[in-house]
């Protein structure tokens, strides 16, 4: 659980490094919300410490924000938002799930990917 929870710790912070110096361009007030919903979810991720449903909760909860924000954006950052909602609203921990470590490994990939993304539509 423990491995799960920090995983998901680091890719918010990837996360986070990666939107820290993108946020300019006309959409910054969009980048610079969707750099605070990754602190919260960074937070929540790590407060969740033994929690299952409190983190999956967390994960729901920074989808449902980044969707929002795609509503909000435009162009390539319009893309970018919605894609990394998908990618946050499909993953879900489920320890009995025997390829539950597979599927993180894959969703923290995705979210790296994502993110970098959103990064240069945010510059």
């Amino acid at each position: 659980m423990n491995i799960l929870r920090n995983s998901l710790a680091v890719v918010a912070a990837s996360a986070l490094f990666g939107l820290a110096t993108a946020c300019s361009g006309s959409q910054s007030a969009v980048c610079e919300e969707a750099t605070k919903a990754f602190t919260d979810y960074s937070a929540k991720a790590a407060g969740a410490a033994g929690d299952l449903k409190g983190l999956n909760a967390a994960t729901s909860d920074l989808a449902a924000q980044l969707k929002e924000l795609s509503g909000k954006a435009e162009g390539d950052l319009k893309v970018t938002l919605a894609g990394l909602a998908d990618s946050w609203g499909s993953f879900k921990v489920d320890l009995s799930d025997p390829a539950a470590a597979t599927k993180l490994s894959e969703s923290g990939q995705k979210a790296i990917q994502a993110t970098q993304q959103l990064a240069a539509a945010c510059s």
